[in-house]
């Protein structure tokens, strides 16, 4: 799958797509445009990020960059071993987790009108144990998103089943040699057998054998996401990817930002920590002053 049709993606769901010099770019629910491919470290130039900010007329942008570049130390989750097999995985916190869930759920694909339909409920839990506002991904936004992804070269979606009844699932891509997994959620009843272990597995093993597979990605460090997810996806053998997150704000934006508006962000986080938007913003605040 090569980046034109990712961008078709983003495009179906609303997203600007704006191509500069390095990449492609699109504009996130934060109000920051963000890149890609994601798998690809770049070094923008001052010039191509003016022209992205006048054209875009955004708050600012984020990007990953090589280990030696300007930026905050970062990671991006992936695994690379071939030969991956349960005993890739922890086998402390993990392995018979794993074990577990694979005796007790099928693995298969699903379509992608039917995990509009079927995905509901596990993102409802998925958020709420998260502590994010469930409505995010209303059935309204949720069908766009999935539909957006129907009849694209490189877009899969794979369920844990027990019977008729979806567990777990992950939707994901394939672009270049990097297949990546985009969202991963699962119903809360269905914890106790680890549906997330069995299908995380069961999908980084089949993709890995693959010729044309040679990195099964999880992305970036999240900027807002909770410790232990990140722990999960070691345990289940990923591993990290050294590289540079950068954080740059637009040049009208950026003398406002500073420990003051830092400090107001954070409040507002806290007082609603149920929304992405300020979660992330602070994040982005946090990331971008510990880059400076």
């Amino acid at each position: 799958m090569n980046p034109d049709v990712f961008a078709e993606f983003l495009s179906r769901q609303g997203h600007r797509i704006i191509k500069t010099e390095s990449c492609y770019w699109y504009n996130s629910r934060s109000g920051f445009f963000f890149y890609f491919p994601y798998h690809r470290l770049i070094t923008p130039s001052k010039e191509e990020l003016r022209s992205l900010f006048l054209r875009g007329r955004c708050i600012g942008t984020r990007f990953f960059s090589p280990v030696n570049s300007f930026g905050r130390k970062s990671y991006l989750i992936i695994c690379s071993d071939k030969n991956y097999d349960l005993s890739s995985v922890d086998a402390n916190y993990a392995r018979r987790q794993t074990r577990r869930g694979l005796e007790s759920f099928e693995f298969r694909q699903i379509d992608f009108r039917s995990l509009a339909i079927q995905g509901m409920q596990a993102n409802f839990d998925t958020m709420s144990r998260q502590g994010r506002d469930p409505r995010i991904w209303n059935s309204s936004q949720w069908r766009k998103y999935c539909l957006a992804a129907e009849g694209l070269e490189g877009f899969e979606a794979w369920g844990a089943f027990s019977g008729s009844n979806l567990a777990a699932f992950i939707m994901a891509f394939q672009m270049e040699d990097h297949f990546t997994i985009l969202h991963h959620s699962s119903v809360t009843e269905y914890l106790p057998l680890y549906p997330n272990n069995a299908l995380v597995f069961h999908v980084t093993q089949l993709k890995l054998a693959l010729p044309q597979v040679t990195t099964v990605s999880y992305g970036p460090e999240s900027l807002d996401a909770p410790e232990s997810l990140d722990k999960f996806k070691f345990r289940m053998g990923f591993q990290k990817k050294p590289m540079k997150q950068s954080i740059v704000f637009n040049p009208v934006l950026r003398p406002f930002v500073n420990e003051i508006s830092y400090k107001l962000v954070r409040m507002v986080s806290a007082l609603k920590p149920e929304s992405d938007f300020w979660r992330k913003m602070s994040g982005i605040i946090q990331f971008y002053k510990e880059s400076c």
